[in-house]
């Protein structure tokens, strides 16, 4: 089973989480997320996170990787400390042992400071349990023995397995056609050409105090990968993108957001919020709704339904916190780059759509 046309990454977070629970089984039929694994949130044990994850996006399989970004607070609990454990690739024989209890999880495979036998004895290991699995390349953690990775990977004799190429976040997503062309044309020129190649990163902005109004805000992650497509001889490059959020970062809670709706069209999010007419969340979604030029009311999502109850009742069953703007905005995002390129969704039925 190779990736389907979309490999969001996602981190264990209640946003992400629930805005892939929430959509419909057909959407995520085309989709293979790349979850970030860390401790979920109110549990003592890294397998709560595993179900949550499944429950989540159930009976599918899932790339699953240690979330490098996780912020420790506290490694004497249980969880944070074996996430830590599970860092160390020194420790690599626990790392497949974790993955075990799951047929449906495709390991990234972990490299970092390894040699060339050591990653092809993870591979081996992986494969024994009947795993596909995956080359993740962080372009901020980028391993000093790339060569050696690629070697391994190549050696393995086999054609299970996919490249994520991790882009991270950038303002200006184009800047990283030259990192990512360099490698797919040259670094990774050994592995097969029908091995497919994931090609990822994130640009939702990190500061929203400059938009007032309805902001529309463009990215380009689609023409990154059409360009991409178009260079090379790849039968097989992704779309990857992070369900419209970003890696963790420290300082991700040191202020309160002010009020404001997102919502994602195919290639723009607008950033909907008005600090000097005081908008709150109610006004906010009214506003969007009335814009007719970009208001889709026919999208049947969990995202559309939480703008159009909070622009109808309010802040009592709609939006009324940043988590839950966000939510909905992964929500939409996620249902419209899984169907990105059809040219009509609206005529598709999606039976078993998000339930209260």
């Amino acid at each position: 089973m190779f990736p389907k046309n979309y490999v969001p990454t996602l981190a264990m977070r209640p946003s992400e989480m629930k805005g892939l629970e929430f959509l419909s089984g057909k959407i995520k039929d085309r989709m293979t997320p790349c979850i970030l694994l860390a401790p979920w949130v109110g549990t003592s044990s890294l397998k709560r996170a595993i179900e949550r994850a499944e429950k989540a996006f159930p009976n599918r399989n899932y790339f699953l990787d240690i979330d490098r970004d996780y912020q420790y607070t506290n490694l004497d609990d249980p969880a944070q400390k074996e996430l830590n454990y599970l860092s160390d690739p020194a420790n690599w024989t626990e790392w497949i042992e974790f993955i075990k209890d799951s047929d449906h999880i495709f390991p990234c495979i972990q490299v970092k400071g390894k040699s060339e036998i050591e990653i092809r004895q993870q591979i081996e290991a992986t494969q024994k349990l009947g795993r596909q699995y995956c080359m993740r390349i962080e372009i901020n953690r980028f391993p000093d023995n790339f060569d050696k990775i690629v070697s391994a990977f190549t050696v393995a004799g086999s054609a299970d397995f996919t490249v994520i190429l991790e882009g991270g976040w950038t303002e200006n997503v184009l800047s990283l056609s030259v990192w990512f062309d360099g490698l797919i044309t040259g670094g990774l020129q050994r592995i097969d050409a029908s091995i497919p190649v994931v090609v990822s990163c994130a640009s939702i902005p990190k500061e929203f105090s400059r938009f007032s109004g309805i902001s529309p805000v463009q990215f380009h992650n689609r023409q990154l990968v059409q360009q991409l497509q178009q260079k090379s001889n790849r039968s097989s490059i992704i779309y990857g993108d992070w369900g419209s959020t970003r890696p963790r970062e420290g300082n991700d809670f040191a202020r309160l957001p002010k009020d404001r709706i997102d919502y994602p069209l195919d290639d723009t999010w607008y950033i909907v919020r008005n600090l000097n007419e005081g908008w709150d969340f109610k006004r906010a979604a009214q506003e969007l709704i009335h814009n007719k030029e970009i208001w889709d009311d026919d999208l049947d999502t969990l995202g559309v339904e939480m703008i159009r109850r909070t622009a109808t009742i309010g802040k009592e069953i709609g939006i009324d916190s940043s988590q839950k703007n966000t939510t909905s905005r992964v929500n939409i995002h996620l249902h419209r780059q899984a169907l990105y390129g059809q040219d009509d969704t609206h005529g598709m039925s999606f039976d078993d759509d998000w339930e209260d």
